[in-house]
């Protein structure tokens, strides 16, 4: 930009040819020539493919903008596939291949919110290790070949037919999972039991959700977690008994935040986890003290009268015996097996007594733990006792991990006959039976065993066929070296799964590949 004039001088001084040198020389605005170069200069260094990239456009769809590359041609909506929580994606789609996603805006568990498994969902579908064709193994030396799917299924029936006939159908079982849709574990179990004669079938589910299972139905004689997640938002009391939601099931604790009542959140965990930092008490108990920590908190209700007496009398049974069982259970008996201090176990009574609507709430550090079952039935009594139950903002609540243990659970024909009937029960039999226009007879009178039951059948020559549906067993099992050890001895081992490069994978003499959950 030129400088403005202060004066003009004559045009026959000095001074005005010494300036219009000056100004031929150096001018200080560019000639047009050179103005055009530097700006296409500045325009290749500003539209480079990183810069191309980072340009946002309309992304249509209610997607606000997004990179042209990304910009999709459609939506469509899948319930995520990682968690128990069952959050809501909408997948972006471009020629009918998806290229990104969001989680949608006004689903109403996850609220437009999505934790790191969601929004890196599509990434584990298109991994490098996806298994993509069946590999077989002609025998157990030679590694695994790339088969046909028909001679992948051929083999598959004949090795299971085989082993049947000279062993029984016993002697072949399948592992499922709580990482598959309810339609899929109602076939497989279907297929396993009604069509290949099969007895024995057992999910992962057994690792982790069977404590809660035995709980409630021993406490309510039904398995049925009693909440919504909108208790989170309601309960004046939140308590936390070894789960860790900032971490495990960060949507859930996005409730938690939304809480408008300023709720105590009270976490009972022997370590200070991401949730316990951020209560307003934390109980940091000794390993495998819950149930005696559990039982003195119980003690203490009783003996402050912080009871709910008319929820007693009209809706439970057997309480003045609990009573009396507590009673062992005295603050020096807790702070010696747990270190919770007298003082601290009187304060979390306080604290339950005073809330209007408590929600205890449990995940894998019951479920998994030391005596794990009645851990989980001691936290029911705790609500029942004090009529936190069946109202907003309560309930004895056993989060869950896997997508679908429910449906393992209900569903899969394993820990019992489809629906929730009994494979025992005769006229359950026949109603099934009659249902599914099935012979009788192709259901199982006895039920199945365990998972822990098929791998120590395994060592004893009882098991001989194995098919493992999307879990990792391998690597899963509580004791990895052993169950290596005998996956190798079975007479056929077939793993049905996302991916070929699994540490049970490795073992098998079939890989089925799977589609993932998009």
């Amino acid at each position: 930009m030129e400088q403005a004039s202060m004066s003009v001088a004559p045009t026959n001084s000095p001074h005005a040819k010494s300036a219009k040198a000056a100004k031929e020389i150096s001018p200080l605005r560019p000639s047009r020539p050179l103005r055009e170069a530097k700006e296409n200069s500045l325009l290749r260094q500003w539209s480079g493919p990183l810069t191309n990239d980072l340009t946002l456009h309309p992304g249509d769809f209610g997607l606000g903008k997004v990179p042209a590359r990304l910009r999709p041609d459609a939506t469509t909506r899948s319930v995520c596939g990682f968690c128990s929580t069952g959050c809501s994606l909408d997948v972006h789609l471009q020629s009918g291949v998806a290229v990104n996603l969001t989680p949608t805006a006004d689903y109403p568990v996850n609220l437009g919110m999505a934790c790191p498994k969601g929004w890196q969902a599509l990434e584990v579908l298109d991994a490098p290790d996806r298994a993509t064709v069946p590999l077989l193994k002609r025998s157990r030396c030679e590694k695994p070949e790339p088969v046909s799917w028909p001679d992948a299924m051929q083999a598959f029936c004949e090795r299971f037919k085989s082993i049947q006939e000279q062993h029984g159908n016993e002697s072949v079982a399948f592992i499922s999972t709580g990482q598959i849709p309810t339609e899929e574990m109602a076939y497989l179990g279907s297929l396993a039991k009604f069509g290949m004669g099969m007895r024995h079938g057992d999910g992962n589910t057994r690792q982790c959700m069977a404590t809660a299972v035995t709980a409630y139905k021993e406490s309510f004689g039904f398995d049925a977690p009693p909440f919504t997640y909108a208790d989170f938002e309601e309960s004046d009391v939140l308590v936390f008994v070894g789960a860790n939601p900032c971490i495990a099931h960060p949507i859930l604790w996005e409730r938690v935040t939304r809480n408008p009542h300023s709720p105590e959140i009270i976490v009972i965990d022997p370590r200070t986890t991401e949730t316990a930092s951020q209560a307003t008490l934390h109980v940091p108990l000794n390993p495998k003290g819950d149930l005696v920590l559990l039982y003195g908190l119980a003690r203490t209700l009783v003996e402050n009268e912080w009871l709910d007496h008319e929820y007693i009398s009209r809706h439970t049974n057997g309480f003045d015996d609990f009573a009396k069982f507590t009673h062992a259970f005295t603050p020096d008996v807790v702070l010696d097996k747990t270190g919770v201090a007298p003082e601290l176990l009187q304060r979390l009574a306080e604290l339950i007594h005073r809330g209007r609507r408590v929600s205890f709430w449990w995940t894998m550090g019951v479920n998994q733990s030391h005596e794990g079952v009645r851990t989980a039935q001691a936290i029911i009594n705790l609500a029942l006792m004090t009529g936190n139950i069946g109202r907003p903002g309560t309930g004895a609540n056993s989060i869950t991990g896997q997508c679908n243990a429910m449906g393992s659970r209900l569903f899969s024909n394993t820990t019992n006959l489809l629906g929730g009937h009994d494979f025992t029960n005769p006229g359950h039999r026949h109603k099934v039976a009659d249902i599914l226009n099935i012979p009788e007879q192709n259901i199982p009178r006895q039920n199945s065993w365990a998972y822990s039951e098929i791998i120590e059948g395994i060592r004893t020559g009882a098991i001989r066929g194995l098919w493992i549906i999307a879990t990792n067993t391998a690597h899963s099992w509580i004791n990895q070296n052993d169950v290596k050890e005998l996956l190798g001895k079975l007479d056929f081992l077939v793993v049905q799964d996302m991916y070929h490069s699994t540490e049970t994978a490795a073992y098998a003499d079939l890989v089925l590949p799977a589609a993932g959950w998009g």
